[in-house]
């Protein structure tokens, strides 16, 4: 892929310049071929030679230098983070203007500008830059490419070269408030925020929540020895008092439940996830224990530690299950859509409460010209 000329800022573009000098050197040859002058035919030949010459400079600096990619190794959908891009430049000697333009992928935005300049890069030392970028989409996404671009001194060519990281990012959902009231396992847990209180670490609990730097007064019992023998400094272990039981928020992945709903390949299972990932985190905030299960995989249980299950709703995709009853499961959430094909057995189970996916009035009249088709045998 190449960088059009035109669009340089320049007002002599390289392709003026080549013009020029391919003018100049058929005006020489002209004027040696009439005159028979001999230095005439030498300037023509070393105006040809040092446009090869300039040819080969331009694609010489680009041959030895490696793209890396670097920064935060996860993110969270919608949100800019900053990326860290380096040039190493593997030849013996230096190169100097190298310009890089990064190319991202599907579903990734880049914030600031894409186009960086590089003035020197020294050998075997890495020159970096930093650019920020934001994900749309959950999952598991590559940087991207980049084009890196260079010139000859006089400016009579631009050599460029595509190069490609092999970094890649965990971009996690996005918590989409839900104003629902799930149910847990003995009782009704109501969302109503004014009224409840996150619980905070203390020294007193049951659950592990974390060590914090050791402060006068505090129980020596409490050490943790062994982050303490690490960091070389005192470390305390904090606490959360246990776990009440909660219940089970069920994800509906199957594929037959979701359709598309955006031009870059976002569907309503993307929308269900934001929402499991909302109810989890705020159950495991005000000290409720969370089940997770997206069939067919088992369910999961989340205490203090969400990140196994945020990393499961990062990487979600559709699958096919099969599903008789949820009487075993106890009572919970279940997550769906109106296309779901186990729409009917949500409704009917006992202690659940089932929550369907809004969608609009044209992915309504979907729904019902597919259950005509299927009616009528088409």
């Amino acid at each position: 892929m190449t960088v059009p000329e035109d669009e340089r800022t320049t007002i002599l573009t390289p392709r003026l310049r080549r013009t020029a000098v391919i003018t100049a050197s058929l005006a020489f040859l002209a004027v040696s071929l009439v005159l028979g002058n001999e230095l005439m035919f030498l300037v023509t030949f070393s105006l040809l030679a040092l446009m090869i010459l300039a040819k080969i400079f331009a694609y010489w600096a680009l041959r030895p230098l490696q793209f890396k990619a670097s920064g935060t190794p996860e993110a969270i959908e919608g949100q800019s983070v900053s990326l860290k891009l380096s040039l190493v430049n593997k030849g013996i000697f230096p190169r100097y203007i190298i310009e890089l333009r990064l190319l991202p992928q599907s579903g990734i935005e880049v914030v600031d500008s894409p186009h960086l300049v590089f003035g020197q890069l020294l050998p075997n030392q890495p020159s970096e830059a930093t650019v920020k970028v934001k994900f749309h989409r959950r999952g598991l996404h590559p940087v991207g490419r980049a084009i890196l671009c260079a010139q000859d001194p006089l400016g009579l060519f631009v050599a460029t070269r595509e190069v490609e990281t092999s970094e890649q990012v965990l971009v996690y959902p996005r918590p989409k408030p839900l104003p629902m009231e799930p149910k847990g396992a003995t009782e009704r847990v109501k969302w109503d925020e004014s009224n409840i209180r996150a619980l905070l670490p203390s020294l007193t609990g049951d659950e592990f929540w974390g060590v914090r730097p050791y402060q006068t007064g505090d129980p020596l019992r409490r050490i943790h020895w062994k982050i303490t023998a690490h960091q070389g400094e005192l470390s305390i272990i904090q606490t959360l008092p246990s776990f009440r039981q909660g219940g089970v928020i069920l994800l509906d992945r199957h594929p037959a439940s979701h359709r598309p709903i955006s031009a870059d390949g976002e569907t309503t299972l993307d929308e269900l996830v934001r929402y499991a990932a909302y109810l989890i985190r705020q159950w495991v905030r005000h000290h409720w224990q969370v089940i997770f299960w997206a069939p067919p995989d088992p369910p999961l249980k989340v205490n203090g530690d969400w990140f196994p299950v945020w990393r499961k709703l990062a990487l979600l995709e559709p699958e096919l299950f099969h599903l008789k009853n949820l009487d075993a499961m106890g009572r919970g959430v279940v997550l769906t859509t109106p296309y779901s094909p186990f729409l009917s057995t949500y409704l009917k189970a006992q202690g659940w409460e089932v929550w369907l996916l809004p969608i609009s009035e044209q992915q309504e009249a979907n729904i019902h010209s597919e259950k005509l088709t299927y009616v009528m045998g088409r």
